[in-house]
């Protein structure tokens, strides 16, 4: 049987969703993985993400930023063959017009590491990745090397690296229409 593993920039998927809605609408992840699957059996579902920054000490909101991010993690853990994989969120500095600079850290590289690894042990035929990094495109390389066909789930052009869609085997964009059909429902 061939399957097929999902990997989800999770910072990526919310800048699309920012994008495509005005209304704050947010997406069903399980209806966007199996949009993502298709035909195919899913082996496993990765999700990459951080928490929020907290100063020390924190704020009510960042608390509350925090515990909301955290539950949401949860929701997540519970879907089957699903597995959350968490960075960091680094604070550095502010930018011109004093706004604070944050970074994610960690997560390109367990996600590489991750695509590569499903490709070698796995036994999978697909890989799904819902990114714009062009970070990772060693890591689609090394996963096509091993006979795995590549799928670069996008936004809107302009929300993804030209180098990443071009490395890729299939492409499928998350359109107005799609988000639509996506959406959880309120």
């Amino acid at each position: 049987m061939e399957y097929i593993a999902i990997f989800i920039d999770g910072a990526y998927l919310q800048n699309i969703v920012n994008q495509i809605s005005s209304d704050n609408d947010r997406i069903d992840i399980e209806k966007l993985v199996l949009w993502i699957a298709g035909n195919l059996p899913i082996k496993r579902v990765y999700y990459y993400d951080c928490l929020p920054y907290q100063s020390d000490p924190p704020s009510d909101a960042e608390r509350d930023r925090v515990s909301k991010k955290q539950k949401f993690f949860k929701v997540l853990e519970r879907i089957d063959r699903f597995e959350v994989r968490l960075g960091r969120l680094e604070n550095r500095g502010v930018d011109f017009s004093g706004k604070p600079i944050f970074v994610q850290k960690r997560v390109d590289l367990q996600m590489g590491l991750d695509f590569v690894f499903s490709a070698f042990r796995q036994k999978i035929a697909y890989a799904a990745l819902l990114s714009g990094d062009s970070d990772l495109c060693p890591a689609i390389e090394a996963a096509k090397n091993e006979g795995v066909i590549t799928r670069l789930i996008h936004g809107p052009r302009g929300s993804f690296h030209n180098q990443l869609w071009s490395i890729v085997d299939e492409r499928r964009e998350i359109t107005s229409a799609v988000f639509d059909d996506l959406k959880l429902d309120k």
